[in-house]
């Protein structure tokens, strides 16, 4: 049974790059993760980088620019994010994926969390069409500090041997456009960030629920007031489509009524 990784931007994969050199698995990316959008440039190093590791690029693949993600969370449109599911749920039962990896919900960027919710949504939607057990697990997009959510329980850990980690260390040189953020983890935790690659059990869904304001709303609000934003993207915009996916994957209302 194949393997697939569901990740919110272009970069996320030099997370699991080890990973994805031994499972080879179908790569799906929800954002293009650019600054303009014109800007086709990261998405382009995705998928060299994607050869590189072994990884077999499917859409959707950099289907939607991060404003316009935003932009429906705010505007509490959920359907977009249920089509999503349903997409990605097709290409599952399509390809016979047997395996699931997707961002962790860290409570840091909703992008990163909602790629998560939809990846596990289509995996049970997936589950159900194929009769049989499909699994889904997650991995740490952050690490320390940024960080805002603990991770489910560890299920498989990747040590890098010397050679392993020099080659990674080659593709983050490579691939500057993408690999900024893994490049950041490894100044802010060290060479952890390089040398374990970690699949974790996802949190249950009631444990998504953040008990104060997530990270980004903080952020969010910070910006506001320095004249950057206009509106910052919150919790109660998020909570509708938390709570419509939730549904799809048949949890009981009290998950997410908060």
């Amino acid at each position: 049974m194949r393997s697939a990784l569901v990740i919110a931007h272009p970069g996320h994969e030099l997370r699991l790059s080890a990973w994805s050199r031994r499972e080879r698995p179908d790569l799906f990316v929800v954002a293009k993760g650019a600054r303009s959008r014109l800007d086709e440039g990261r998405m382009a190093a995705s998928r060299a980088l994607a050869a590189e590791i072994g990884a077999q690029p499917r859409e959707p693949f950099g289907a939607f620019h991060d404003v316009t993600l935003y932009q429906w969370i705010m505007a509490g449109q959920v359907e977009p994010f249920l089509t999503l599911a349903e997409t990605l749920a097709k290409a599952f039962v399509a390809r016979g994926v047997g395996l699931v990896v997707t961002d962790g919900w860290q409570n840091y960027n909703p992008v990163h969390d909602l790629t998560h919710l939809v990846a596990r949504t289509a995996a049970a939607i997936a589950e159900a069409r194929l009769g049989r057990p499909l699994a889904c697990l997650d991995y740490p997009v952050v690490l320390g500090a940024n960080a805002h959510a603990e991770p489910g329980p560890e299920v498989r850990r990747i040590a890098l041997a010397a050679g392993e980690s020099a080659w990674k260390q080659g593709l983050i040189a490579r691939f500057p456009d993408i690999s900024d953020d893994v490049a950041a983890l490894v100044e802010a935790v060290g060479a952890d960030a390089i040398e374990i690659e970690t699949l974790h059990q996802p949190p249950p869904l009631e444990a998504l629920i953040p008990s104060g304001a997530p990270w980004y709303e903080s952020h969010g609000r910070s910006r506001v007031a320095a004249g950057v934003y206009d509106q910052a993207l919150t919790w109660a915009h998020m909570r509708p489509v938390v709570a419509a996916l939730a549904d799809r994957m048949g949890a009981a209302p009290a998950v997410y009524a908060c």
